[in-house]
């Protein structure tokens, strides 16, 4: 069974038969995966790249059930699927950074071939083996932490920094986790007052829902110097405030996703005087991945408090319901197979 969307607000359950692994390929059994916001905004016809018809998901943890000639995997090997493609020839791909290519398919958005089904065909090279523990305790919650680690390092984040999170959704919370455990304080803002529990959990030393001058009153009161704003909306107010509050070399780090026309006024003035570094991030490279299991793997990250509620897959439409509904008391929402729901802490209901 697998969720299949044919065009905007449609969407079923497809009981069809999956294909076996081709050359070089290989069959996951799904394990768990993770429902983002590019998902709801493809499956409502919001996303610019999506394609129609397309199983959704591309945050996804599984096993190997199968495999197919010429790969070097093992049935039951614990995996995460790498969900980004680009076309190998440009200058991008040429130099390791597919997420930058301008061809750039992602599983399950611009490639139809998503992991929101019971097992699912995945080239070998896209798939990043990790631990049984790491599986078993963590699952697709790589993902958004693969994402964090990409954003730290973009950003340059050293052991005693001081950051500020704007927007402490799933990605916001997934680059504190990661900026803890390089020795990097770090503050948060959110609208939603819902949202500092789980800020607090993965080590935020303060959160606020305040804006303007009480926000940056707020952060005088706590810290004398902002070394980096990690900005997952990207508007020209969270830009302004992020220029407002940089101390003098600071690193203004872009992480929204961009919207096709997304334009940010930035005041070079205040770039030059203090000068600011601007960075942006997108999506992550393979490297990423690995990073973050190893992260995990060592204990130096615990991504559990991203968790907030896993539901059957073929319970979708109440997953999105709770999601459209209720989501400012949620991080990240999973996905996985009825015979697997509530057969340990990661994939009970909630």
């Amino acid at each position: 069974m697998s969720i299949r969307v044919d065009g905007p607000n449609e969407y079923r359950l497809d009981h069809g038969d999956v294909a076996a692994p081709g050359e070089g390929e290989v069959l996951v059994a799904l394990d768990s995966a993770g429902i983002c916001g590019g998902d709801l905004s493809h499956l409502r016809g919001r996303n610019a790249v999506a394609a129609y018809p397309t199983v959704l998901g591309h945050e996804c943890a599984g096993r190997v059930s199968r495999v197919g000639p010429g790969t070097s995997l093992t049935v039951g090997q614990p995996v995460m699927v790498y969900p980004t493609t680009g076309c190998g020839r440009c200058r991008a791909c040429r130099d390791g950074r597919i997420n930058n290519c301008p061809s750039i398919r992602v599983f399950g958005l611009s490639d139809p071939r998503g992991c929101f089904s019971e097992e699912f065909v995945v080239p070998e090279t896209q798939c990043v083996p990790v631990s049984d523990s790491v599986l078993d305790r963590f699952g697709a919650l790589v993902e958004p932490l693969a994402v964090g680690v990409h954003v730290v390092r973009r950003g340059g984040a050293s052991e005693g920094d001081t950051a500020l999170v704007i927007g402490t959704g799933a990605i916001g919370l997934a680059t504190t986790l990661v900026a803890r455990s390089r020795g990097v304080r770090v503050f948060g803002v959110d609208r939603y007052t819902e949202r500092e529990q789980p800020a607090l959990a993965c080590g935020m030393s303060d959160f606020t829902t305040d804006s303007g001058a009480a926000l940056e009153g707020w952060l005088r009161d706590r810290t004398d110097a902002v070394d980096l704003v990690y900005d997952t909306v990207c508007t020209d107010e969270s830009s302004r405030l992020a220029l407002r509050v940089l101390a003098p070399g600071g690193r203004y780090v872009a992480i929204a996703s961009a919207k096709p026309g997304h334009e940010l006024t930035l005041d070079y003035s205040t770039l030059y005087a203090r000068e600011l570094s601007v960075v942006a991030c997108r999506n992550y490279v393979r490297q990423d991945f690995v990073e973050a299991a190893e992260l995990l793997e060592s204990g130096k990250v615990d991504a559990s408090p991203l968790h907030t509620a896993t539901f059957p897959l073929d319970e979708f439409g109440r997953a999105v319901e709770e999601l459209e509904s209720n989501g400012s008391k949620h991080v990240k929402v999973l996905l996985t197979s009825r015979k697997l729901l509530g057969t340990r802490a990661l994939l009970r209901k909630e």
